[in-house]
């Protein structure tokens, strides 16, 4: 067969082809029946004896309805009557049987195409499931981690280095001092001239002596003339 079918399946079909080889000797067996002008229950009793075999073989396989049909067709191929209704009856009887061996070869197939359809279709749906049980748990772990980075508290700032830490700048030079000048000593004063009066007037008036400076020498001589 072009198919590739189980093993138990393929068996089957295996046998019912032979079945469908055995319906064109059973077919012979009729004709031969129909034609013979001396003694037809011969060809009869072939039929009946091999039908009985089928009916047996198809009991062990567990096909019931195969073993059902081959057995009415003995019972009819060994019964008397006329030779020309048995002939018609015989050659129906093979024919019916022989198409209800095609089918069943036809159903094993569509069978087996259906349970490899299902199987695949399981499979499939298993590992859509399957998936969609790993998407959940990956969400419901995205979302614990969430949770978590909301709950926890928020990172302090990091503490300035200390002092010694830092890098030492270079020293900046000291700011150069200006020199403040030397103070300047103001002259001694000495005694001043008296003023010549005026002429024609009154004398003018005497003025008070202007003491001296600090740490000032007071010259040596005589003190002015009051007036």
């Amino acid at each position: 067969m072009a198919q590739k079918l189980t093993a138990k399946n393929q068996e089957l079909v295996d046998y019912l082809d032979t079945l469908l080889k055995e319906m064109d000797h059973f077919a012979s067996l009729v004709e031969q029946y129909a034609a013979a002008k001396s003694n037809p229950d011969q060809y009869s009793s072939l039929l009946s004896r091999a039908l009985s075999q089928l009916r047996q073989k198809a009991m062990m396989r567990n096909i019931g309805f195969i073993a059902d049909a081959a057995g009415q067709l003995s019972v009819a191929a060994s019964r008397g009557g006329s030779p020309m209704m048995k002939a018609r009856m015989l050659r129906d009887g093979v024919v019916s049987l022989k198409a209800l061996i095609e089918r069943t070869i036809k159903g094993t197939i569509q069978a087996d195409e259906g349970d490899k359809r299902e199987k695949e279709f399981l499979a499939q749906k298993a590992l859509k499931t399957q998936a969609e049980a790993v998407k959940h748990r990956v969400l419901e772990e995205e979302a614990k981690e969430a949770a978590k980075r909301a709950a926890a508290p928020a990172p302090k700032a990091a503490a300035p280095a200390p002092a010694a830490a830092q890098p030492k700048s270079a020293p900046s030079p000291a700011p150069k001092v200006a020199a403040a000048p030397a103070p300047k000593v103001a002259p001694a004063a000495g005694p001043r001239p008296a003023t010549a009066p005026a002429v024609g007037g009154a004398p003018p008036a005497p003025r008070a002596p202007t003491p001296p400076a600090a740490g000032a020498v007071k010259p040596a001589g005589p003190s002015p003339v009051k007036p």
